[in-house]
């Protein structure tokens, strides 16, 4: 480069004129063609090429096919190209610490950000290859036991091909493997099969804290597959001598060089994380997400209730967007929501009610229908409703006719369509994300009120699915697919109580609350016919004989964890709020009372959008005391209307 300057521009020695400095910054102000400049490389033989191309090909006819990636048992010597868009997280733990937990909360966070996610339960491949219907006891679990350990060997060879199989699908990117991966050896042998193919990291849970750990045992217990239809005391019992086995064997990881998260005691909010050759974006999201989630724990009583705002003066007018005040009918569901939530509160372990905060958007439908919730309230502009943009204002019918380029394209794909100078359901997802990590790291109870795209996210993300801020979350909350999202059905004077499980799901019901709309073109009956997939989500309430075996277990664990009397009693788990005995629960095709009977034929409800042509969910679930059966009767007649969203 100084040569080519030295040719191009030449200083006259001993002259008065410039200095060479400021002549080469002159010049550097110009624009250099390095067209100019010529580059002399020497190129190799003829001969020398033929030979690296033989070369090359003979060295990639030694690298095997996405479909012998893995064989197990064997050492393969061959690196195949690192796929940096694939991810494997592999759990680390004794049983009873909560791995299933993390695990379920990780799917569903990395699926509603958008990277396809998976979890293969080793557990699950175990009871599936079982021999027989005896009971796999703790000797089955035994490092000594030869049988019992070659089951569990071939139940783990098993999820890891599943794994790797789907990493090697153009759909999979991120898959989870559920195990205890006691010791050094077992994840040596993950190592093995995932090194130069995707990458990889660990995550090992500790806890030593007898409170959780109880309460986990018990968990453990009411709900794994393994202690169906088992005694109370032979299921305490055996339970605890499995545990023992594996801590016969246990090494906690300290390799250095190994990718690793390690959680120790982070549920009870006095323990640590330590972050070992973690980098990436993937990898720190997920860092971030695990300090959020273990900061709330897994055993606290909590609930989070979603609402729409009450119906607005825009809602009566069926224009989408704005910032319009409540109709008289909104105004009144907004006086009658303080009533639902608090007789709905949960407590916790001392029996004191669980603190409540409430969040709204910043748009004043949603602040007037919280006004009058007696708790500490928190505005969000991130809640605000989905910006429509040049179609804020409008119909769906003004924007058919007007843009009808736009109203196609939404029809198309509501999950990426943007409204010109507006936003898209991903735009949502992403202004929502810290709304998530907060939710997810409170350890309270929350009121969201908020608009239907927005918990239609919330919702999909809880799930695994305002109207459209709703969506959001509750897509979130539900642990909904992304393109799910926006179809989700977000009914109007209608509380959904969500109920986090022990294995990091969600348990969900709505309560229609029995306001009359009113007559304006956007009052949808329909909107109190939603009804809900009886698949997403059993019902809370523990019927008597399962809420007997639930203290049994506890005061046995209690003795088991060494725990004092004073934390046995902070471990009891009191019944769900609300008048049982009134509720209503709709099975198949008819709503049944407690005592199972019969209240009123229902058919299939489908609720068809004339924008998606998505029909609403099937069943509701279960209805609270606050639904009359008049209610419910214009619920079912309702059902077949059509609506906008």
């Amino acid at each position: 480069m100084w040569d080519f300057l030295k040719q191009t521009h030449s200083w006259p020695h001993g002259s008065s004129s410039k200095s060479p400095s400021e002549e080469l910054k002159k010049l550097l102000k110009k624009v250099v063609s390095f067209r100019d400049l010529h580059i002399h490389v020497n190129v190799a033989s003829d001969a020398s090429l033929t030979s690296l191309e033989a070369k090359a090909q003979q060295e990639e006819a030694h690298i095997p096919s996405s479909s012998s990636l893995y064989a197990a048992g064997q050492n393969n010597t061959h690196r195949v190209v690192l796929e940096q868009k694939k991810l494997a997280i592999i759990l680390v733990g004794l049983p009873g610490r909560g791995k299933t937990f993390l695990c379920n909360k990780l799917k569903c966070y990395l699926n509603w950000l958008g990277h396809p996610t998976a979890h293969f339960n080793v557990g699950q491949y175990r009871r599936k290859i079982k021999e027989g219907a005896d009971m796999q006891d703790a000797e089955f679990f035994d490092h000594n036991n030869p049988a019992g350990r070659a089951a569990r060997e071939r139940a783990f060879h098993l999820a890891l091909q599943d794994m790797m199989g789907y990493l090697h699908t153009e759909a999979g990117q991120v898959a989870i493997l559920d195990a205890t991966n006691s010791t050094q050896e077992r994840r040596n042998k993950v190592c093995e099969a995932l090194r130069g193919r995707v990458r990889y990291i660990f995550i090992e849970n500790i806890c030593a804290d007898p409170a959780v750990l109880q309460q986990n045992y018990l968990n453990k217990m009411l709900y794994s597959p393994d202690y169906q239809g088992v005694d109370t005391e032979q299921a305490v019992s055996d339970f605890m001598l499995r545990i023992r086995k594996y801590e016969d064997i246990y090494e906690p990881i300290e390799d250095r060089n190994m990718h690793y998260i390690k959680l120790t005691d982070m549920v009870t909010g006095r323990g640590h994380i330590d972050i070992n050759r973690i980098s990436g974006y993937l990898p720190g999201k997920i860092v971030f997400f695990l300090m959020q989630v273990c900061k709330s724990g897994m055993t606290n009583a909590r609930r989070i209730w979603l609402t729409r705002h009450g119906e607005s003066i825009y809602n009566q007018k069926a224009l989408i967007g704005g910032d319009s005040s409540l109709s008289p009918n909104g105004a009144a569901y907004a006086e009658v929501l303080p009533e639902v939530i608090l007789s709905r509160l949960p407590k916790s372990a001392d029996g004191t009610p669980v603190p409540v905060s409430v969040w709204t958007s910043t748009l004043q439908r949603t602040i007037q229908t919280a006004a009058a919730l007696p708790f500490a309230k928190l505005r969000w502009k991130a809640l605000d409703e989905i910006d429509a943009g040049i179609c804020d204002g409008m119909t769906y019918a003004q924007i058919a006719e007007k843009h009808p380029a736009e109203y196609e394209a939404r029809k198309k794909d509501k999950l990426r369509y943007r409204y010109p100078r507006g936003e898209s359901y991903l735009d949502m997802i992403a202004r929502l994300e810290p709304v998530i990590s907060e939710m997810e790291r409170e350890g309270e109870s929350i009121v969201i009120v908020g608009h239907q795209a927005v918990l239609r996210v919330i919702f999909g993300y809880l799930m695994a699915q305002h109207q459209a801020v709703l969506r959001v979350i509750f897509g979130y909350l539900m642990a909904q697919p992304q393109a799910a999202i926006p179809s989700i059905h977000i009914p109007l004077h209608t509380v959904i109580e969500l109920t986090p499980r022990p294995d990091g799901t969600m348990g969900v019901e709505y309560i229609p609350v029995p306001i009359q709309l009113g007559d304006g073109p956007h009052a949808h009956p329909s909107d109190l016919a939603a009804s809900m997939e009886a698949s997403m989500g059993e019902q809370q309430q523990l019927p008597p004989a399962l809420l007997q075996q639930q203290c049994q277990l506890q005061a046995q664990l209690a003795a088991a964890v060494g725990c004092g009397a004073a934390a046995a009693a902070a471990a009891a788990v009191g019944a769900p709020a609300g008048p049982a005995e009134d509720a209503a629960v709709v099975i198949g095709g008819g709503v049944f009372s407690k005592a199972g009977e019969q209240q009123q034929d229902g058919s299939r409800a489908s609720s068809e959008s004339t924008d998606s042509f998505v029909s609403a969910p099937a069943e509701m679930q279960r209805m609270s005391s606050c639904s009359s059966s008049s209610t419910i009767a214009q619920m079912a007649a309702a059902a077949a209307v059509a609506q906008m969203h």
